[in-house]
């Protein structure tokens, strides 16, 4: 699914870049779009409508406010939107630019111009651009200032205006680490389910399912917690990995063992990394022997688990030190 994501920032956004560059998007355009994109990243297909594990707004988000760094799309159309107001506001040499001010703005400031009836939907939308950053800066002045610190060689960056335009929520503590460029990215994608509680566990079916039993131990009900650290059959991964990584502290949530981590794996030198990748990837395997037993029917044993962790994190922690001997951590124990 991540790749999906790349896809949707790499090719939708850039082809629908051009448009939102020069036109005020219509609402019922924008949520096509965003249907559009929705549909492709959860399901695959841009026609087939899956519900989403985490919501368009949440996945609009910085990755480190919790999201997974897709443009808002209402919020990149003013950014866009806003170089044709600097350019308008600057008076750029340019025959457009001439043409607005002779027409429209003969005899009044740009920043004192109000809508008429008659104004094309474009100048409409950026003079209430402009006046929505009027109104969010307090003044005039503090707006022009806003819009020089946009545009700091004379170019508008739109990138700093999509800053200021996009919906904001406080920073998260695990970004980095769950977003380490030396874990797997399907990997960190799910982890990213995890920590926003977002992996669909039988607690969250109960509602559709009778069985709420873990499906690898088949002894108590399933639910995040229990999956990942309380089931016995991942107890005995989880005390493997811990003796050969060195961790003595109990984990008991995954936000709880992810906050620890953090502190304990800080730095980019080889056993930072290594309890990076090892981490994730237990949580990636766990969930695919959860996933395998259910909709497969296909048992894997903790040891055949535990043996797929490790050589992913060799083969992992190789490609970044080439110099990395097995033995030198107990890999194969």
């Amino acid at each position: 699914m991540l790749g999906r994501a790349e896809l949707i920032k790499s090719v939708l956004h850039g082809v629908e870049c051009y448009w939102l560059s020069i036109l005020p998007i219509p609402v019922g355009v924008r949520e096509k779009v965003n249907q559009l994109c929705r549909n492709f990243l959860w399901s695959g297909k841009a026609t087939v409508n899956k519900k989403p594990l985490v919501a368009w707004k949440e996945v609009t988000l910085p990755k480190h406010e919790g999201g997974l760094g897709i443009r808002n799309t209402k919020a990149w159309n003013k950014a866009l939107i806003s170089k044709t107001l600097w350019d308008i506001q600057a008076k750029k040499d340019s025959l457009w630019v001439q043409w607005i001010h002779q027409i429209y703005m003969s005899h009044v400031n740009f920043w004192d111009y109000k809508n008429r009836h008659e104004d094309s939907p474009l100048l409409k939308q950026i003079v209430a651009l402009r006046d929505e950053i009027i109104e969010t800066e307090g003044s005039i002045e503090n707006a022009i200032l806003r819009l020089n610190q946009w545009a700091p060689n004379g170019q508008l960056q739109s990138r700093l205006a999509y800053e200021f335009f996009r919906p904001r929520i406080a920073k998260n503590a695990w970004s980095k680490l769950v977003w380490h460029s030396s874990i797997t990215p399907k990997h960190s994608f799910i982890l990213w389910l995890g920590l926003k509680d977002r992996l669909r566990t039988r607690d969250k079916l109960q509602d559709f399912i009778e069985d709420l039993t873990c499906p690898l131990c088949m002894a108590e009900n399933e639910n995040m917690d229990h999956l990942f650290f309380r089931c016995q059959e991942v107890y005995q991964i989880w005390a493997s990995i811990k003796s050969w990584l060195g961790i003595s502290r109990a984990m008991h949530t995954l936000k709880a063992a992810v906050k620890w981590l953090i502190k304990e794996a800080r730095g980019t030198g080889f056993p930072a990394k290594f309890k990076k990748i090892t981490f994730a990837c237990t949580v990636y395997y766990i969930w695919v022997a959860r996933n395998k037993r259910i909709f497969e029917g296909k048992i894997e044993h903790p040891e055949a688990i535990l043996r797929r962790i490790q050589i992913h994190a060799y083969r992992s922690i190789f490609s970044l030190f080439p110099d990395f001997r097995p033995e030198a951590c107990n890999l194969f124990d």
